[in-house]
């Protein structure tokens, strides 16, 4: 008799990035895992884990500490792991970012704006990146050149493919193109 055999992979705990429910989800691990009063969180980050897959496997979280001397990071997988508490190099002159308050849909609302901005002759792939700190959420869009996606050299195929940086205002859910 044979049994089936299942293999995990990186991607198995993988959320897709421009996901509003991956955003409330991040939002509502944060809640519920961070203790905002003794560690105000300034910044959060999603970064692919893997070219033009658009997936994270963890929020990147920036904290600072109580009294605002010093700053740490800490990864929030989606798997339920958090890794150790790392100091960070950055300045203790950051804003912390009201959680509670952070409306998702507003950045989701953003990452469909910046979309609708791709010019003429591009193809939308994926959000790359997402870091929330200071009011805005900047993204990195990857886009493809219509009639141009791969280039093939010695047998060997790539895609190609260019970034495209926006700013969402938390807001307003209105995003700029920063190219």
């Amino acid at each position: 008799m044979l049994n089936e055999a299942t293999q995990s992979s990186a991607f198995d705990n993988a959320k897709d990035i421009p996901d509003v429910r991956t955003l409330n989800d991040v939002k509502e691990m944060l809640l519920s895992k961070c203790d905002t009063e003794k560690m105000p969180v300034y910044a959060i980050g999603l970064f692919e884990i893997e070219e033009l897959s658009g997936k994270a496997l963890f929020a990147n979280v920036k904290m600072l500490n109580a009294d605002r001397t010093q700053t740490y990071s800490q990864n929030f997988q989606f798997d339920g792991e958090v890794s150790a508490l790392d100091s960070s190099s950055d300045k203790p002159n950051k804003s912390p970012i009201d959680l509670k308050a952070l409306d998702m849909n507003m950045i989701a609302k953003g990452i469909e704006d910046a979309k609708s901005q791709i010019p003429e002759g591009y193809t939308y792939r994926t959000v790359r990146n997402l870091l929330i700190e200071d009011g805005t959420t900047r993204i990195t869009i990857a886009v493809t050149k219509d009639g141009e996606e791969t280039v093939t050299n010695a047998g060997q195929t790539s895609e190609v493919y260019y970034n495209a940086d926006f700013e969402i205002d938390n807001a307003t859910g209105k995003a700029t193109d920063k190219n």
